[in-house]
C-alpha cells in the first residue's frame, strides 16, 4: 500500500492485525491438519468394527458414500433408541 509519493503508509494496527491474520492462518493450517489425522483414524476404527454409524452421547458419526469421509452431527435424544447398538442391531 503506498500513499501520498512513493512512500508506503506506515500504520502499526494494521500491520498487528495483519501479523494476527498469518498466526491464525497458519494455526488454522495445523488444526486442519490434526482432524484429517483424527478423521483417518476414526474411518480405519469404524472400518475395523465394520460399522458405518457410530451413537457417542449426543452425536452420531456417519461414514459417507463416495471418496469415505465421516461427518458427525448432533442427533436428538428421541432419535436414539437405547435398546440398539451403533449398528441399529438389537442388543
Amino acid at each position: 500500500m503506498e500513499g501520498k509519493g512513493v512512500a508506503p503508509i506506515k500504520d502499526k494496527k494494521l500491520d498487528a492485525l495483519c501479523d494476527k491474520f498469518i498466526d491464525l492462518r497458519d494455526e488454522r493450517s495445523k488444526i486442519t491438519e490434526k482432524i484429517g489425522d483424527t478423521e483417518a483414524k476414526i474411518l480405519d476404527r469404524m472400518g475395523e468394527l465394520k460399522i458405518t454409524l457410530h451413537r457417542f452421547a449426543d452425536q452420531l458419526a456417519e461414514i459417507k458414500e463416495g471418496k469415505p469421509h465421516v461427518k458427525i452431527k448432533t442427533v436428538e435424544a428421541d432419535i436414539y433408541d437405547p435398546g440398539k447398538d451403533s449398528t441399529g442391531e438389537e442388543t
